[in-house]
């Protein structure tokens, strides 16, 4: 896309806009690494990594002698590898999630039936918690990559004036990652099976709270999910997926 051409008062205004903008990403920089470190450090090298991007960026946008399309295309391909990063480890834990949900649904069908000890229940309840702990989780994780993702471009269009965020997003739109379909169906599924349990024996079953522990809102969550509710709506059926 070509640059914009601006006058003199209005590039002064631009990087006035730019400068504040800048401000507020290095906010986001600091709370998006502070999370991670405390909810879920053992993913830290599977996320968007929001500041190599914004190094990698501010390096491009020195060299002002490089043609628009030269800097869209070699950005695009360096957040490409970032966003199947985390899309894959997504799909990963989407499939362990369906492997040990169906192994815990045995156990209620059995407990139902009568062939496996009331005793077992308790167990398989806190199975059901931990598993439900880890689904909401891997929402937070989706939720806070998005953010990184629709950050990043925000932050190439301001510092490059190239159009870019409306026609990525457009593009990733399709991902599991982005829709996190099975993903909800998997967080519905823990809390039915959790349902069936409280039905029987007598013991009292752990709690399921709607955000469990180290999950519960923070002022720094807030901002990152006033961000990420920028996320447009999903698209028609017929959009296709982003090809990395």
């Amino acid at each position: 896309p070509p640059t914009a051409v601006r006058s003199p008062q209005g590039r002064d205004t631009a990087g006035r806009a730019s400068s504040l903008w800048s401000t507020r990403a290095m906010k986001f920089g600091k709370i998006l690494r502070s999370t991670v470190d405390a909810r879920m450090p053992q993913w830290r090298e599977f996320m968007v990594d929001y500041k190599a991007l914004k190094q990698e960026l501010n390096q491009r946008a020195a060299n002002s002698g490089a043609q628009p399309e030269d800097l869209t295309a070699a950005f695009t391909a360096l957040l490409d590898e970032h966003v199947a990063k985390a899309n894959d480890f997504y799909m990963d834990r989407i499939e362990e999630g369906v492997i040990i949900l169906h192994a815990l649904s045995q156990h209620v069908e059995r407990l139902l039936a009568g062939t496996l000890r009331i005793e077992h229940r308790t167990a398989c309840q806190k199975s059901l918690v931990s598993v439900h702990f880890q689904l909401l989780l891997l929402q937070h994780y989706v939720a806070l990559n998005f953010t990184a993702v629709t950050k990043i471009l925000k932050k190439f269009e301001k510092k490059l004036y190239i159009p870019l965020r409306n026609e990525y997003i457009a593009a990733i739109i399709e991902l599991p990652f982005y829709r996190c379909e099975a993903l909800g169906e998997l967080v519905e599924e823990s809390e039915r099976q959790f349902r069936v349990l409280e039905g029987l024996g007598s013991t009292p079953p752990p709690p399921l709270p709607p955000l469990p522990g180290a999950l519960q809102a923070s002022s720094a969550d807030s901002q990152l999910a006033a961000a990420a509710q920028q996320q447009p709506p999903p698209p028609p059926a017929h959009q296709h997926q982003h090809q990395h």
